[in-house]
């Protein structure tokens, strides 16, 4: 990797983060990556022919108007999400932008506290308080355009 004169290079995997990252950070790691899909038969199958992801549990959410696929891809759980319904959020985000990247959701120790944080520095919320996610989780979504364009999703387990 070359550098400018004056910048520094980009973190790579395994290398420390700047001093003072680690100190009051509420994100823990990476939950999930999400992927709204039309079939997530099809695309689960390539995922799974393709690059040996494993085909794990499915759940409906939203009163059965949300079918999630979940795919573990080495050490990264992808949710491929399909709308059961065309009302869904998700029906309308596939009918405006096509099937892609439709969230990332990073895991905190306190959803609450986090939301709060996120509150103070300015970050619009779109969910005020938090809601049930899949697993039994608490989440609630950031607005992407306080966030570089990308709808990020904060997710707590309270089983730890």
């Amino acid at each position: 990797m070359s550098e400018r004169p004056g910048e520094a290079g980009v973190r790579g995997a395994g290398s420390e983060p700047p001093e003072g990252a680690k100190a009051g950070g509420p994100v823990t790691g990476l939950s999930h990556v999400a992927i709204a899909v039309a079939d997530a038969d099809a695309v689960a199958a390539a995922f799974v022919s393709a690059l040996g992801a494993v085909r794990g549990p499915e759940q409906l959410l939203d009163g059965g108007a949300l079918r999630i696929v979940f795919l573990d891809v080495g050490t990264v759980t992808l949710e491929l999400l399909e709308p059961q319904s065309p009302d869904h959020t998700v029906a309308k985000f596939l009918a405006a932008r096509g099937p892609g990247l439709h969230h990332v959701s990073l895991e905190v120790a306190d959803l609450d506290a986090t939301l709060a944080r996120a509150r103070e520095a300015g970050v619009r919320l779109l969910d005020e308080t938090p809601r049930a996610g899949s697993h039994g989780t608490r989440i609630a979504f950031l607005h992407p355009k306080s966030l570089g364009g990308v709808l990020v999703e904060l997710c707590e387990d309270p089983r730890g």
